[in-house]
């Protein structure tokens, strides 16, 4: 009885307005091609023991996930590269690295992507990911050190950090640090000379890519509500699109579940109404 209810119900559905954005392709073809693409005739590790769940996870992540997310195919894999690096799921980790060089996203953009991110999650799990990431590299044939991509040094970084931070998020930033007890002002600058002058003015990556990276990382911790606005609103400012910030949200859902992304989402939604009503 159950079984013919259900039956019932999806019979109904499929005639009424509730259309899916599912609908229209072909999931099985594309993640097989996806997949072939990134990582060509190998077998999908999982699928060895758990078929079933291994299915899921390759539609899912191969089609439905690129289907949906209004991004590049390089902004979703830098994406998908530091959600891994903070949860620190390193086989994933090390199957996206090498599958994103098999489709053209280039070392520097990786190596700086997983720079980028030191600040929000601390070197140690930098540095983990990038013994996969150099590994995988010279599997490559990629020559290793690679190229310096710093643009600061000890006499300016606090000073450009300072002034990358107010010319991107605005006076706030100066009221925030007037504020702050004179005991904890080192916090303030080094947040300034760290995340800001040794980072975020680093080459390869403009604005717009490094703010989806920040938001990435502060969503996958889902701990830090109003610095993962703050940056949700500093992705639009660097000119990225209500559908792109949603696409970073869709790209993270697989690795960090639904009620991190719906957290993720409904924050995003109060950024997206705030700056209407502007």
């Amino acid at each position: 009885m159950r079984i013919v209810l259900l039956n019932l119900c999806i019979a109904l559905l499929a005639g009424s307005a509730f259309a899916s954005t599912l609908d229209g392709y072909d999931r099985a073809a594309v993640a097989d091609e996806n997949y072939r693409l990134a990582h060509g005739d190998e077998v999908m590790p999982e699928s060895v023991n758990d078929p079933e769940l291994a299915d899921i996870m390759k539609k899912y992540v191969y089609a439905d996930i690129p289907h949906q997310a209004k991004l590049t195919l390089t902004e979703r894999k830098l994406v998908e590269i530091v959600v891994l690096t903070t949860a620190q799921n390193h086989k994933f980790l090390a199957r996206v690295i090498d599958g994103s060089l098999n489709l053209g996203v280039k070392a520097i953009e990786i190596r700086e992507a997983l720079y980028h991110i030191a600040p929000y999650i601390g070197f140690p799990k930098v540095f983990e990911a990038l013994e996969i990431a150099d590994e995988i590299f010279t599997r490559h044939g990629i020559t290793l050190p690679l190229e310096n991509q710093g643009t600061t040094t000890d006499a300016d970084r606090f000073e450009k950090g300072l002034a990358f931070q107010v010319g991107t998020y605005g006076e706030r930033i100066n009221q925030m640090r007037d504020a702050t007890p004179d005991f904890q002002k080192h916090l303030q600058d080094d947040l300034s000379a760290f995340c800001f002058g040794d980072t975020y003015t680093r080459g390869t990556h403009d604005l717009k890519m490094r703010e989806m990276l920040t938001m990435a990382v502060i969503g996958t911790l889902g701990t830090g509500e109003p610095q993962y606005k703050s940056h949700v609103a500093g992705t639009l400012a660097a000119g990225a699109t209500q559908e792109e910030v949603i696409g970073v949200i869709t790209v993270m859902n697989p690795y960090i579940g639904f009620p991190r992304t719906l957290n993720a989402l409904r924050i995003a939604n109060e950024v997206f109404s705030e700056r209407a009503k502007q």
